[in-house]
């Protein structure tokens, strides 16, 4: 079976997803998550000062989950003809991460509203505000967590079917199937042991490293002549 006009035209928006997504999530928690460490005050005086920001930045956010949406269907419409059952369930768990990470955006969102709860003097003490802000920021990074789950189970698959059909070298979807099963493994301890979540994130970049390399190959060499002999379904 012969690669499509249309498996062409997916594979090259999957590419510009999967880069869209890292944009997106860089500018969104570089406003949100990766500011100077600073004491409680100061970051809640900032977060009140700049709710605007802050709500554009939880924006991207939310879209960066939306493209890993897109992505999936994207990636679905390129491998289905390789095993349909396989691409189906794929889809459906990258489906969950995209529904998953964009509800965890809730409990950012009441971050944000705590901080702003700090402004009025004796309506919260410091230390509950502190305490409900910990809190949300834990459901927020178990929502996350459990979507990475989700997302990389579905790469394991897909990078699978990308390796049965050699739409990419057969060594960049090795490394990606064992780079998205490190994610998941990765995802699981980060749940399991959310006070390692910092040191465990290193363990990611493989998958970073896979992504980028893959959209970079869907972008500018696009798929590779499927093998003979594949079955379908």
């Amino acid at each position: 079976m012969k690669v499509t006009l249309e498996q062409r035209s997916y594979a090259r928006l999957a590419g510009v997803m999967i880069l869209l997504n890292y944009v997106l999530q860089d500018l969104g928690d570089r406003v949100t998550l990766r500011r100077a460490p600073e004491t409680f005050a100061e970051t809640a005086r900032w977060a009140s000062h700049a709710d605007v920001l802050y709500r554009v930045s939880l924006v991207e956010v939310a879209a960066a989950w939306i493209v890993i949406g897109v992505l999936a269907l994207a990636l679905y419409a390129v491998l289905e003809p390789v095993n349909k059952r396989l691409a189906q369930l794929a889809l459906v768990l990258r489906l969950g991460a995209s529904f998953v990470g964009a509800a965890s955006v809730m409990f950012r969102m009441a971050q944000a509203r705590l901080y702003q709860a700090s402004t009025p003097e004796g309506l919260f003490t410091t230390e509950q505000l502190r305490a409900l802000v910990a809190v949300s920021q834990r459901g927020a990074g178990a929502g996350v967590t459990v979507a990475w789950m989700f997302m990389a189970a579905g790469s394991v698959l897909f990078f699978v079917l990308f390796m049965r059909s050699r739409y990419l070298p057969r060594a960049l979807a090795g490394f990606s199937i064992v780079a998205s099963a490190l994610m998941f493994a990765v995802a699981v301890a980060m749940f399991v042991f959310p006070a390692r979540t910092n040191e465990l994130k290193l363990f990611g970049a493989p998958m970073f490293v896979a992504e980028v390399a893959t959209a970079l190959w869907l972008l500018i060499r696009g798929l590779g002549p499927r093998i003979s002999g594949e079955s379908p379904a």
